[in-house]
């Protein structure tokens, strides 16, 4: 049978993180890894805003929402960016000659930019 008392303190001394000398640097070391991985992670999220919003200006221009609205005092300038974005969608458009469709290759585009991201998360996690 083994000594209850030595069972005891040996519970005891496992029981205790052991001291580190270095232990301040190392929670400042984490706290900063930490705090750089949010401000990275709050740009992605901004940027993602501004992509979002972009799209869904685009949109809304492609409907034809910001002409309706100012009526017939249209500008030029609003009729050739119309006229210029009717024909990147035409262009766009003309992907339907691809073996596949073009929701699969725009959809391929956005996994790869979210892998992109993923991937940066990680490489900044690392350093």
């Amino acid at each position: 049978m083994s000594d209850l008392e030595f069972e005891t303190r040996l519970d005891r001394l496992f029981a205790e993180p052991p001291y580190f000398e270095d232990a301040e640097g190392f929670a400042r070391k984490v706290e900063s890894r930490l705090e750089r991985g949010w401000s990275i992670r709050r740009l992605f999220i901004g940027a993602a805003g501004v992509v979002a919003g972009l799209f869904g200006a685009s949109q809304l221009m492609g409907a034809g929402i910001f002409l309706k609205a100012a009526g017939v005092e249209a500008s030029e300038q609003a009729s050739m960016a119309g006229k210029v974005w009717h024909q990147v969608v035409s262009a766009s458009s003309n992907m339907g000659a691809l073996p596949v469709s073009p929701e699969v290759l725009w959809m391929t585009a956005a996994l790869g930019v979210t892998a992109l991201g993923f991937a940066i998360t990680r490489a900044t996690q690392e350093f």
